[in-house]
């Protein structure tokens, strides 16, 4: 007999039935180097057109397949049932690969990882510690923040957009806003982005930089060969200096804000929850609040990038949303905008577990200690989950509608106790976002089809320019 979803259930599934991990479609290995050499420089495939990949193999070997990737297994699966099993057998503690690079760092330079990297014990201490941002009254609390942020954005927009109302690059504009809004929250300092006048020793510019080389230091020290274990590589060095520019910026708002809490003491909710958690030290509090600042960055800008150019391309949708707007009903059809953007165009690449027990996925039973992954952007534009799969249809995700939705055919925010914390923070500030935006423009494009490209997340492949018409 075997377990099926983690747990025992009165129907049981004889050993016959369920083949086993060995019979698990894959490829021919190279000797040591597994199937590494499918994304070499001259390999068939790009890590960046990761998502590519994936549905090639699938055409090959089908919905579940195994890599060997640095000497350990990866299986792989293209169904949502399987995506279901994986989260109900990642246990009380799910463990996940972690970034080696970034662990190590700041386990040198602060003697603790964070969240992000952490697995076990020492990420549930971090978790516990980041879970008020999962509270509605704290969130509420800084809807006024986002709605003068988002006010600054249209002015923004205004002064930067060129004769014909076109703004180029949103995805670059809208990294500014989203360092704004985070900012504001965690470190509780505005980090201003979308000044009139800027130089480039501004707080603007260094923190630009330092975010974007930051992701990119964590995604190459990632897929790269682990030099930087015996030497700083370039890949390393720039993690470690865009780590150590935010660092400082972070300290310094951090000390900013103790300031003003002592005269406003019902100000910087968040902020004050750390400060107030006797578990934490300083060190744990400076690398949370920095997890958290950069969790801000992670999303934001590629989902409202993709949702403006979506809404330009679909004058019905943007007409519906702007109609919503004006008559100050509840915000259904603009909160669904962004969740069928996050069904096409999600930032995060995969999710991934190591099972702390066994599962049935796919028919095949694979063993504890295996780690899985299941990719949330493939099944999200597979037309057996979604119906029109490739169209930008907001009212998919009515209430009325849940029925003909997998609920795990699109997990933007993955699931289960590793669930981004910040999920209810970002949808908050994105809602406003819209709300402004649509309020003062009428949105077009010349844009062609986006697609997407994996670095430490999923971006648009190229530049999106989007005309921003006064109403």
């Amino acid at each position: 007999m075997v377990k099926i979803n983690g747990k025992w259930l009165t129907k049981y599934f004889s050993t016959a039935k369920v083949k086993p991990y060995d019979e698990i479609p894959t490829l021919p290995k190279w000797p040591f180097l597994g199937h590494a050499y499918l994304f070499f420089p001259n390999g068939k495939y790009k890590l960046e057109r990761l998502g590519d990949a994936i549905l090639d193999l699938r055409r090959t070997l089908g919905n579940i397949f195994k890599l060997n990737l640095n000497g350990d297994d990866l299986v792989v699966s293209l169904n949502p049932d399987d995506a279901r099993s994986m989260y109900t057998a990642e246990g009380k503690l799910p463990y996940r690969p972690s970034f080696p690079a970034l662990a190590n760092y700041r386990k040198n330079t602060f003697g603790s990882i964070g969240v992000v990297p952490g697995n076990g014990e020492e990420w549930l201490h971090y978790r516990k510690a980041v879970l008020p941002l999962l509270k509605s009254n704290i969130v509420v609390a800084y809807a006024e923040d986002h709605k003068l942020i988002a006010s600054r954005f249209v002015d923004y927009i205004g002064r930067n957009r060129g004769r014909s109302n076109e703004l180029n690059d949103v995805f670059n504009h809208l990294l500014k806003f989203a360092i704004e809004a985070t900012s504001i929250t965690c470190p509780g300092v505005l980090f201003n982005c979308l000044d009139e006048s800027l130089d480039k020793s501004d707080v603007s510019n260094v923190v630009t930089k330092a975010s974007v080389d930051f992701m990119e230091g964590m995604y190459r020290t990632l897929v790269e060969p682990p030099f930087w274990k015996m030497w700083k590589t370039k890949s390393y060095r720039k993690l470690e200096q865009s780590h150590t520019a935010i660092h400082r910026l972070i300290a310094d708002g951090i000390e900013k804000t103790k300031e003003d809490l002592k005269n406003n003491p019902n100000k910087h909710p968040f902020m004050a929850s750390l400060f107030e958690n006797s578990t934490l030290s300083e060190n744990e509090i400076l690398v949370l609040a920095m997890e958290v600042f950069l969790g801000g960055l992670d999303a934001t800008p590629t989902t409202l990038a993709m949702t403006l150019h979506y809404l330009a391309q679909n004058p019905e949708a943007q007409s519906k949303a702007f109609n919503e707007i004006s008559s100050q009903k509840q915000l259904k059809y603009v909160e669904a905008c962004l969740k069928e953007t996050l069904r096409l165009a999600p930032s995060a690449g995969a999710s991934s577990r190591y099972l702390a027990e066994e599962a049935v996925l796919s028919g095949y039973l694979v063993p504890a200690n295996t780690l899985v992954a299941v990719f949330s952007p493939i099944t999200s534009r597979d037309e057996k989950y979604f119906h029109s799969p490739l169209e930008f249809i907001p009212e998919r995700w009515f209430r009325e509608n849940k029925a003909m939705r997998h609920p795990f055919a699109s997990i933007p925010f993955g699931f289960g106790a590793r669930v981004c914390p910040g999920r209810h923070f970002v949808n908050q500030e994105m809602v406003i976002f819209l709300t402004e935006i649509l309020r003062n423009f009428k949105l077009n494009s010349n844009n062609g089809q986006v697609g997407m490209i994996h670095r430490m997340n999923r971006i648009p492949d190229q530049e999106i320019a989007i005309f921003f018409n006064d109403r």
